[in-house]
């Protein structure tokens, strides 16, 4: 009887200045039904002391790397990437906790392609859950924009992430640009409609950020959608554009000139097409 071998798996966990989430979610990694060949604690520049933490778990079962200066998650994504030496990467963020069976079920699905996404639960609400039941994922599916998971919901074969490897001029919606560059390689991207890891949202996030944003500083969040402008055609980047710009408008001061930057970026149509819809869903749900 033939014995199946499985393919060997890089876990890269990126984290800054939280140790205590760290614990749990590489707890998670190491009691995982299918355990990966090595396990890659990026610290990119905290802070803060880890060696608490990290002295609850044998020094053998991961290696951690700190970063001197913060350079960002992708920067920190690209050096587990570099020292992998196995058949997949699996990437996670410190603060998001996968399933015990997480990486059994990527790599099942494996088998038949070249990356996996998942379903998620939020951590501080377990009931609810995010699926999205499409299970190829295209690049016309994927232009319309991110509606699968973060970066804690992937893996990937290390020969397709070291030769696409992470924007690191990219501020936000890199898992998006990520997504994007995948299916524009001969690839098979595929998606597990299941709840397969917690993602967790109890912390300061970057829709905090964004609510007390200067004007200025939306410019550097449109970069990834002026990247994939001719993919995305014109109605589709008018709409993201206005979409980033507009995020968090209920919560902002100077509306009317987050709008007018709306307008000058993005088009008439476009911003009134998210006002309107913004409007939409606050008389249907009385907010």
């Amino acid at each position: 009887m033939e014995v199946q071998v499985l393919p060997s798996v890089s876990v890269i966990i990126t984290t800054h200045n939280r140790p205590d989430y760290l614990k749990e979610s590489l707890a998670a990694v190491l009691k995982q039904t299918v355990m990966p060949k090595e396990v890659f604690v990026i610290d990119d520049g905290s802070s803060v002391s880890y060696e608490e933490v990290l002295s609850l778990f044998p020094k053998d079962q991961f290696t951690y790397i700190k970063v001197p200066v913060a350079s960002g998650a992708n920067a920190a994504r690209n050096l587990g990437i570099s020292k992998s030496t196995s058949d997949i990467v699996a990437f996670l963020d410190d603060d998001d906790v996968w399933d015990n069976d997480y990486l059994e079920q990527h790599i099942a699905v494996h088998q038949h392609a070249d990356a996996v996404t998942c379903g998620y639960r939020f951590l501080e609400t377990p009931d609810k859950i995010h699926i999205n039941e499409t299970e190829v994922i295209t690049t016309d599916v994927i232009k319309k924009g991110n509606k699968f998971c973060g970066m804690s919901g992937v893996t990937c074969k290390a020969s397709l992430a070291k030769k696409l490897m992470f924007d690191e001029e990219l501020k936000n919606s890199q898992d998006w640009d990520f997504f994007v560059r995948i299916t524009l390689e001969d690839t098979v991207f595929r998606n597990i409609p299941k709840d397969i890891y917690f993602y967790r949202r109890g912390h300061v996030s970057i829709s905090t950020e964004v609510a007390n944003m200067p004007l200025e500083k939306v410019f550097p969040r449109l970069k990834a959608f002026k990247k994939h402008k001719a993919l995305l055609g014109k109605e589709a980047y008018n709409d993201r554009v206005a979409n980033q710009i507009l995020s968090q408008i209920g919560k902002k001061n100077n509306k009317l000139g987050w709008i007018s930057l709306s307008v000058r970026e993005a088009g008439l149509v476009a911003t009134a097409k998210v006002i309107l819809g913004k409007d939409r869903l606050r008389r249907k749900f009385g907010k």
